[in-house]
């Protein structure tokens, strides 16, 4: 199986040691497709097979999501990862402790005091479902009767009132996120893993306009110097923004594209 011709000469030449790379991957429209309840994703078939292979190969091997920590790791499910979560809020470098990071901390408990104040009524009668993540609160409409009704509702109703309440709102994929006003996003938790780790090249797959700050970061490391080299993955499928793609260097389609992908990468590095 062979790989896309980017993904190869960016992470398997043929004088490369697996060692020197890291890679990272989203999870939801990445690793599992994208389904009307958060709770009812799963890896795609045959995904946690090529991970675990890969795992002991790499320098690195790690999972960056918005989802809760807890929640991300229980659905990838394999030890000795990277695991970032709630858009690198929390993190996991491999066999450590799960943490807040510092400059969120402080938020948590306002985070949390805000989504409870929220009128639950209001919310249903939307069709706006809301997910409590500790440091962070996510409003989905993609099971709601009229999509377009509940997203202007948390346009016109949800958002200013998050800002006004102090905190900073990003949109997603039918999401919008409630978050403390501080500059962690998934591309800090990349660059604090990939550091860490001290690899020479790094690689990240997503989906979203989340994503775009994590291929961002990789690319600040390699113009400083701390990369060799670094690749944008983005997994193209239905409703992936167009300016997603813009941003990425490469595109495979969807969460078997991926699987492709990591199919290659294991036969390339042997």
């Amino acid at each position: 199986m062979s790989l896309p011709p980017l993904v190869a000469a960016v992470l398997a030449p043929p004088a490369a040691a697996p060692r020197d790379v890291a890679l990272l991957l989203d999870f939801d429209g990445t690793l599992s497709h994208i389904v009307p309840r958060s709770e009812d994703a799963r890896l795609v078939a045959g995904a946690r097979e090529a991970l675990e292979a890969l795992r002991g190969r790499l320098g690195l091997l790690g999972f960056v999501s918005g989802r809760g920590l807890a929640d991300l790791e229980g659905l990838v499910g394999i030890p000795g990862c990277a695991y970032a979560g709630n858009h690198g809020m929390e993190i996991r470098h491999p066999g450590g402790p799960a943490e807040v990071v510092p400059e969120v901390r402080p938020w948590v408990a306002r985070v949390n005091a805000f989504g409870a104040a929220l009128d639950a009524g209001r919310l249903d009668q939307e069709g706006i479902r809301l997910e409590d993540k500790g440091a962070s609160l996510s409003l989905h409409w993609r099971t709601a009767p009229d999509p377009v009704r509940a997203e202007d509702a948390a346009r016109r109703w949800l958002a200013p009132h998050a800002t006004v309440a102090g905190f900073a709102v990003t949109w997603g994929r039918m999401v919008m996120e409630v978050r403390p006003p501080v500059v962690v996003h998934k591309g800090t938790a990349i660059r604090a893993l990939v550091a860490a780790a001290g690899t020479a090249v790094a690689a990240y797959v997503g989906d979203d306009r989340t994503d775009a700050d994590g291929w961002a970061e990789l690319r600040r490391m390699a113009d400083r110097g701390e990369l060799r080299r670094c690749l944008a993955v983005a997994a193209d499928g239905d409703g992936v923004p167009p300016a997603v793609l813009e941003a990425a260097d490469v595109h495979v389609p969807g969460p078997e594209g991926v699987l492709a992908m990591l199919r290659g990468l294991l036969a390339a590095i042997g």
